[in-house]
């Protein structure tokens, strides 16, 4: 049975995103933007996406920044050979920004990567772009629902279950980010969907104490994040506690010592508490006469 000092730990970590409050959340994510350019600016192309996915879920981007955090992803994507994501966010800028061109120092290669993105995406009507005689239509927003265990045996797969609620079928699949500890990068895994219930697992030998942090994302068709519960910056948490020592009562030792002890204890009592009032032995010896 886990201790109370671990379950209260547990409800400690588990609540912890809950109880921030609403402006640290709805924030400015012009921090989060930088980070994600200097990571990208020093070839930390991973942790570039974690940082950027991060900062475009969040509430509170106007335009112009949503459409600098497509461009880096684009880029870091580009740069990790993810040309699907890298194009799909490249066409999410656009639609932001229509006359947006990359800056004129960019590689060349990438130049040529962007332009025939973008030729494609003009040849199509230029998807997302608000025509003149047709009023804008706010998207409806995807939601995750998810319940996050407060804690989880150690060196046992953990399954994380979720459903989506995706009005205007945003979405095209939900993934598992995750790592064990609280350093690092994640590790990203697609869900499967089992009959509108989406079921990912990290691996019984990543469940380690103290703690296993991930968030879900509710991907596009290009696997650009739409929604998500958590983030990089804001993880999910499950408390994995380690093995509590073992209890002196399953010490061999403990029992041997315990028998040896009882035995000496009854061989004493013996000695002290044995009838004393029985009349004492009596030794005659009688001495022959004429000695």
């Amino acid at each position: 049975m886990p201790s109370p000092r671990s379950v209260a730990l547990a409800l400690a970590l588990a609540l912890t995103p809950a109880l921030l409050p609403g402006s640290a959340l709805a924030q400015d994510n012009g921090g989060l933007v930088q980070t994600g350019r200097t990571q990208y600016d020093n070839l930390q192309f991973e942790e570039a996406v974690q940082t950027l996915s991060a900062a475009i879920i969040r509430r509170g981007n106007t335009p112009a920044q949503e459409a600098q955090i497509y461009e880096y992803l684009g880029l870091s994507y580009l740069a990790l050979s993810r040309d699907d994501e890298a194009e799909g966010a490249f066409r999410l800028m656009l639609a932001r920004d229509p006359e947006r061109r990359l800056d004129a120092s960019t590689a060349p290669r990438i130049v040529e990567f962007f332009n025939r993105a973008r030729d494609r995406w003009v040849a199509e009507g230029r998807p997302g772009v608000a025509q003149a005689d047709v009023p804008p239509r706010a998207a409806r927003p995807v939601t995750i629902q998810h319940t996050s265990p407060p804690q989880h045996a150690r060196n046992s797969d953990l399954e994380l279950t979720a459903s989506l609620t995706d009005p205007d079928r945003r979405s095209a699949g939900l993934v598992l980010a995750w790592r064990s500890g609280s350093r690092g990068l994640f590790h990203r895994t697609a869900a499967q969907n089992r009959a509108g219930t989406f079921a990912a697992t990290v691996p019984a030998a990543e469940v380690r104490p103290p703690v296993v942090e991930y968030y879900l994302e509710a991907v596009d068709e290009n696997g650009i994040a739409v929604a998500a519960r958590g983030d990089a910056y804001a993880p999910l948490r499950v408390v994995v506690p380690a093995d509590e020592s073992p209890s002196v009562l399953t010490r061999w030792w403990f029992w041997t010592g315990a028998a040896v002890l009882v035995a000496g204890v009854a061989v004493g009592s013996y000695f002290i508490f044995r009838d004393t009032t029985e009349e004492p032995a009596r030794l005659t010896i009688n001495l022959g006469e004429g000695m």
